[in-house]
C-alpha cells in the first residue's frame, strides 16, 4: 500500500520535465495469500468507474475489467522479475492513484491504472464476465461477495501452482517521449502488504512520539 505512489513521484523527479502521461500496472498471482477478501474487493471494483485522466483532465470511465494490455514487469532478462513475473496481461481497475497522483503531478496527458492475475485463464474469465454481467450487480454484496465465496476454493486450488508473486510497474513520460520507469517485484504479496502496514504504523508512532525507535 502506497509504494506505487512513492515510485511515481520518484520517477517524476528523475524525469526532470513536466509529466505528460502516467501509467500504473500491477500483478498478483492468484489470491496472493490474501483469501476471499481480495476476490470480493476485486469484484466490487468492477462496479465503479476508473478515474482516469484524459488530456490532463479527470475523465471517469466505466471500463474496469476491460482495456486489456500486455505489460513487461521487468527491464531486461537480467532482472529477477523477468523469470519470476515476466510479461503479463492486465486490465483496468479503479485504484485511486490513477487520479490522486495524476492530480499531484499535474499531468498534461493521460493516466491509466491496470491489474492482472495468474493463471491467465482468470483474466479471460473476469473480462468475459464484466462484459456480460450488468455493472450494477458488481456493486451489490449479494453478487460480488457471493461470487467471491463461490470462486475462492477454485482459486485457492490453482494458487498451489501459481504462488503469490506480486509486481508493480510505474511509467512516467514527458510530452517529448522521454520516460522513467520503476519496477518492483516480490515473491509474496501478503508479506509486502504486512511490511507496508508495519512501516506506516511505525511512521505514525514516530510522528506521535517524536520518532520512537523500533522494537
Amino acid at each position: 500500500p502506497g509504494l506505487s505512489n512513492v515510485l511515481a513521484v520518484e520517477c517524476a523527479a528523475r524525469l526532470r520535465q513536466p509529466v505528460h502521461n502516467l501509467a500504473f500496472s500491477y500483478f498478483t498471482a492468484g489470491l496472493g495469500g490474501s483469501g476471499t477478501v481480495n476476490l470480493a474487493i476485486t469484484n466490487f471494483g468492477f462496479g465503479d468507474k476508473v478515474m482516469n485522466y484524459r488530456g490532463g483532465k479527470l475523465s471517469p470511465e466505466m471500463i474496469a475489467g476491460l482495456d486489456t494490455q500486455d505489460v513487461d514487469f521487468f527491464f531486461d532478462s537480467s532482472d529477477t522479475s523477468f523469470s519470476q513475473v515476466g510479461r503479463r496481461q492486465v486490465w483496468a481497475w479503479p485504484f485511486p492513484e490513477v487520479f490522486t497522483v495524476a492530480r499531484e503531478l499535474n499531468i498534461t496527458g493521460d493516466s491509466t491504472v491496470k491489474m492482472g492475475t495468474a493463471p491467465g485463464v482468470w483474466n479471460t474469465i473476469l473480462s468475459t464476465m464484466v462484459a456480460v454481467v450488468p455493472r450494477e450487480w458488481w456493486g451489490q454484496e449479494w453478487f460480488s461477495l457471493g461470487l467471491a465465496k463461490f470462486s475462492e476454493p477454485l482459486v485457492a486450488f490453482t494458487d498451489k501452482f501459481t504462488g503469490e508473486t506480486h509486481a508493480i510497474r510505474v511509467d512516467v513520460s514527458s510530452k517529448d517521449g522521454a520516460m522513467v520507469s520503476a519496477v518492483h517485484g516480490h515473491e509474496s504479496f501478503r508479506r509486502c502488504v504486512g511490511q507496508s502496514v508495519a512501516e506506516f504504523s511505525l511512521e505514525l508512532l514516530c510522528r506521535k512520539e517524536k520518532c520512537l525507535e523500533p522494537w
